[in-house]
């Protein structure tokens, strides 16, 4: 019996170790993933820390949906840094400026119901510059993108103890290094400990190499935010707990430091065993598990009795065989033979069942990472779109309808500003789902270098400028790459009224009150008092093309009440209706004119009720954009 409890305690206690090991890395590893994601999504951007509007939609998300987060920062080294905060009642949002060298840091206060502008402002009281912090000395004593976890300190903002994870990488244009940051609370990492229910009495608990606890223990009476704060970082010596202190003495007497062990504590025994979790490459926590014998001895008295009845049942079953050989000892032959078949076609049967069972396992899991890359493929092609409190402050009077055939897609919509000038685009890459949406961040970091680098603006030069970094994108491939974009790209001053356009394949819709002529207008349609002009776009594509001219670039004097409309061809070409054929750009248009009477805002959602509704159950055909905005 005392041999059997001891094997089985130890095999429960290497259970409980590889348990807590798997759900610790279920804890860290997302957080490692994120940080990485974060970092290679903002070195195809150029970084702003004084962009809050979009720092904020797309961090706040990320800190309210991980349990472990509770706060993101990022910073250079001219020593600029933002840094958001969830402080349970509220998010903080602070900006600071060269190390706070000429100025405090400026602190922005939403409540979760602000997305545009914060409620309150004020200075913080005491100068800061992050290049102090232990995350960014930690980040630059390292390679760019090499992932690294600080010693457990006292956060500046919120004076509680916690860990930081950083990585840096290096902006080329700009050339500073740029360190990106998530803060983790260690009452975070207790409430996992006090949380997590390894055996009905048993406990877990996380050191540091030097012995002090981070990860308080379950069944301790730490049962509030107060009580864990409380002792926290301690010495694992002045938090009183006997089974934890006989563990960390016996574990650090031991030569072979995997083994399990046995001590008494109040009377009763208990099993317990220490281990090293690597954290990152280069840091390691001490992570202990401690489970009273009691636990155990249920499960191997439950084991000797079924054992005892199986015994019993083997006999019986034994008497019973050795009547029926007796009886029918002359058909024993004929029952052998069949009983050999039976048993060889079983054998063929369970070993093309294991062999389905297996394949099918391994399609789930391949089916499950790809699954989940393009997941992440989709974050880093949502980062590159406008955000909507973006759109809106340029645009107010307008819409996009956006719907993706697959998880990513080819088609994106693009907005920029020079001056009083907006600059926007519907745009559809060759292809869609993985192989689209590569091809669109090509051609989305074309645009905006071409922008922001090259200083254009006016559409026809900018297209011209695009298809020059896009084919020679694609050149620095051994193999002939033709991929590109068409696209309609429109300029609009509000303040002179005056609307600049080129296209490539992809026209520009303009909705009028009646029905003159105008030039570089081609009227196409005219209903109720209204009439659809068409500006034509260039046959040709952004990308490599034998025939390749320049683009042309038309402009537009503006009315008031004009509306205009960029699309992609997924619209149209959608299949469906009784007869399953395409909608095609007639009758696009049409249900353009006839919405034209209708409020900008509530067109986006009549335009994708009628795409349904056309749809039917017919598969989407391709990813659908389409940009609508009135003056």
């Amino acid at each position: 019996m005392r041999g059997t409890v001891d094997h089985l305690s130890k095999d429960m206690v290497t259970k409980s170790l590889l348990r807590t090991d798997l759900e610790l890395e279920n804890f860290f590893a997302t957080v490692r993933e994120d940080i990485v994601v974060t970092a290679q999504e903002h070195m195809v951007q150029r970084y702003n820390h004084h962009d809050y509007y979009k720092l904020n939609a797309e961090f706040r998300p990320l800190v309210k949906n991980k349990r472990q987060l509770s706060s993101v920062l990022m910073a250079t080294s001219e020593g600029d840094e933002f840094l958001i905060l969830d402080l349970d009642t509220a998010w903080m949002f602070r900006i600071t400026e060269d190390g706070s060298k000429d100025s405090l840091p400026e602190q922005m206060f939403w409540t979760d119901v602000e997305n545009n502008e914060p409620h309150y402002r004020n200075k913080k009281d005491v100068p800061y510059d992050p290049r102090t912090r232990p995350w960014y000395q930690n980040a630059m004593e390292h390679p760019p993108m090499h992932v690294n976890w600080t010693d457990p300190y006292t956060f500046f903002t919120t004076q509680e103890p916690g860990i930081t994870i950083s990585t840096r990488w290096v902006d080329t244009v700009d050339h500073k290094d740029i360190v990106v940051a998530f803060d983790v609370l260690l009452q975070e990492v207790s409430r996992f400990t006090t949380e997590m229910k390894i055996t009905e009495n048993g406990i877990v608990f996380i050191l540091t190499e030097d012995e002090r606890i981070i990860g308080l223990p379950s069944n301790s009476g730490y049962d509030s935010d107060e009580k864990i704060k409380e002792d926290v970082l301690k010495p694992y010596r002045e938090i009183g707990d006997d089974r934890i202190n006989q563990t960390v003495d016996i574990w650090n007497d031991l030569t072979n430091k995997d083994s399990c062990f046995h001590f008494k504590s109040d009377d009763e025994v208990w099993w317990g065993s220490i281990q090293h979790y690597h954290i990152s490459d280069e840091d390691k926590l001490l992570v202990g598990v401690i489970v009273p014998e009691k636990d155990f001895v249920g499960e191997v008295i439950h084991s000797e009795n079924v054992i005892l009845i199986g015994f019993i049942l083997v006999i019986i079953f034994t008497f019973y065989i050795l009547k029926q050989y007796r009886d029918k000892q002359k058909a024993n032959g004929q029952l052998r033979e069949q009983k050999e078949e039976i048993v060889k076609q079983n054998s063929l049967l369970e070993t093309a069942n294991d062999e389905i069972l297996q394949a099918k396992h391994e399609i789930e899991e391949k089916s499950s990472e790809i699954l989940d890359s393009i997941n992440y493929a989709k974050r880093i092609q949502t980062a590159i779109l406008p955000p909507p409190s973006y759109w809106n402050k340029n645009l107010p009077e307008s819409f996009v309808l956006y719907l993706p055939k697959d998880i990513v897609a080819g088609d994106f919509y693009w907005m920029d500003t020079v001056g009083e000038e907006v600059l926007f685009a519907a745009a559809d890459c060759t292809g869609h789902g993985v192989p689209g949406a590569m091809v669109s961040v090509v051609c989305h970091n074309a645009l905006t270098r071409t922008v922001r680098e090259f200083g254009m603006h006016q559409p026809a030069e900018l297209l011209d400028k695009v298809t020059d970094l896009v084919i020679e994108t694609f050149e620095r491939s051994d193999h002939e790459v033709k991929d590109g974009m068409d696209i309609s790209l429109c300029g609009l001053t509000m303040s002179t009224m005056e609307l600049e356009f080129a296209g490539a394949h992809n026209p520009m819709w303009l909705i009028r009150a009646g029905n003159e002529d105008f030039e570089g207008m081609e009227k196409s349609m005219d209903l109720d008092g209204k009439t659809l002009y068409e500006i034509k776009a260039d046959k040709q594509p952004v990308g490599k093309f034998a025939y390749r001219e320049k683009f042309t670039n038309n402009k537009i004097k503006l009315q008031k009440g004009d509306l205009i409309y960029l699309s992609s061809d997924g619209y149209p070409d959608q299949f469906g209706g009784e007869r399953g054929k395409k909608l095609k750009t007639k009758a696009f248009k049409e249900i353009l004119i006839k919405l034209a009477e209708t409020d900008i805002h509530q067109q986006k959602d009549l335009l994708e009720r009628s795409f349904n509704e056309w749809k039917g159950d017919f598969e989407q055909l391709d990813d659908v954009c389409v940009i609508g905005i009135k003056i």
